[in-house]
C-alpha cells in the first residue's frame, strides 16, 4: 500500500507543478508571444479553456491514421476533372466544422489564438516535462503516444489552464 495518496491530477503533483514553475521563471521571454509583448496569464487559461471545450464537442483521436478508409482510393481511369472535384469533395469535406475527432494539433490550429497559443504550447510543454522528469518534452508528442487517455489530455489542458491562472504574468 502506498504512503502518500495519488494526486486526482496527474499534472497536481507538486513535483510537476514546480518543475513547470521553474522552467517558465527560466525562460526570460516564456510568457512572451511572436508579438513581443507579454501575454497574461488568464489570456493563456482561456485559450486552453477553449482547446479542451472544442476537443471535448468534436472528440479527441491521439492521431490521424494513414489508412482512413474514408479517403478514397486513386481511380486512373478518372479524367483529371473527376480526379479534381472528387478531391476537391474530400478536402471541403475534412474541413467542415462539424468533421469529427480532432488531434490536439488540429485541435489547435483550429481555435488558434495567435500569441495565446504560442505561449499555451511553452505551458504544455512545461508540464509535461515535469511529468516525465526530463528536462524538456513536446505536449503534442506525449498526447499523441499509444494509449494515452482522454482523461489524460483533458487533465493536461486543465492543469495548463491553472498554472497559466496561478503563475503566470498579471493583464
Amino acid at each position: 500500500m502506498l504512503d502518500t495518496p495519488i494526486p486526482v491530477s496527474l499534472f497536481a503533483a507538486v513535483a510537476v507543478i514546480e518543475a513547470a514553475r521553474a522552467e517558465s521563471e527560466r525562460r526570460d521571454r516564456f510568457w512572451v508571444g511572436y508579438s513581443g509583448e507579454t501575454i497574461p496569464g488568464a489570456e493563456v487559461a482561456d485559450y486552453l479553456d477553449a482547446l479542451r471545450g472544442l476537443l471535448e464537442q468534436r472528440g479527441w483521436i491521439p492521431a490521424y491514421r494513414q489508412d482512413d478508409p474514408e479517403i478514397p482510393e486513386l481511380d486512373e481511369s478518372m479524367s483529371l476533372k473527376a480526379m479534381f472535384v472528387s478531391a476537391w469533395r474530400y478536402v471541403r469535406e475534412a474541413l467542415a466544422p462539424d468533421r469529427g475527432p480532432l488531434t490536439l494539433t488540429a485541435a489547435q490550429l483550429e481555435a488558434e489564438s495567435g500569441d495565446a497559443a504560442v505561449v499555451a504550447d511553452r505551458v504544455l510543454n512545461a508540464l509535461v516535462a515535469g511529468l516525465t522528469g526530463t528536462s524538456s518534452a513536446i505536449a503534442t508528442a506525449w498526447v499523441g503516444r499509444r494509449g494515452r487517455t482522454w482523461s489524460e489530455v483533458a487533465d493536461l489542458l486543465a492543469a495548463g489552464a491553472d498554472f497559466a491562472r496561478a503563475h503566470g504574468p498579471a493583464a
